[in-house]
């Protein structure tokens, strides 16, 4: 017996994946020629919640960049306007 052999192999996150991914491939294998195969997850029951959440998190990026510019703008014009002032780094 191999002693690198997982005695449990549900434990195994990558030997799980590999399981999966290879009874996606037999199910969607076995399904008849020129048939689609049936699709592996159900499509969202709330896509509108889904497109609200995508605007939300798309807003608190936009939202965290302009902070960011802001922010560097600020402490490039100190560092300019007053050397000596911030710390160095490095």
């Amino acid at each position: 017996m191999n002693p690198y052999v997982n005695p449990e192999p549900a434990v195994d996150p990558g030997r799980r994946l590999a399981e999966a991914l290879h009874a996606q491939a037999v199910s969607s294998a076995s399904a008849p020629v020129g048939q689609p195969a049936a699709p592996a997850a159900r499509p969202s029951p709330r896509p509108r919640a889904d497109a609200a959440l995508r605007r939300q998190i798309v807003w608190a990026l936009v939202i965290a960049l302009l902070a960011g510019l802001v922010l560097g703008a600020g402490i490039g014009l100190v560092s300019l306007l007053f050397p000596g002032v911030l710390p160095t780094v490095g």
